[in-house]
């Protein structure tokens, strides 16, 4: 849902449960910042720091990232 420019509207509520997982060393797009901007957007999402991971976490620690998306609720009962 866009608004003006680049910005995006904040999904509230959220249509399902939503997990950010956000790495904890990315250098590129750190939480500190686009972590902010995207709590903003979607306000009511579960927001996980992946430590000791860089930009692309899946080939830094591909076990975490799994483990991580499995513990969004809702999500090991929809893999069954």
């Amino acid at each position: 849902m866009l608004t003006t420019g680049e910005e995006v509207a904040p999904l509230d509520p959220l249509p399902c449960p939503v997990t950010l997982a956000w790495s904890g060393s990315d250098t590129l797009l750190p939480v500190e910042v686009n972590g902010a901007v995207a709590r903003a957007r979607l306000p009511d999402a579960r927001l996980v720091v992946l430590p000791g991971v860089g930009h692309v976490p899946m080939i830094d620690d591909p076990e975490g990232v799994a483990r991580t998306i499995l513990q969004t609720p809702g999500a090991v009962a929809q893999h069954r």
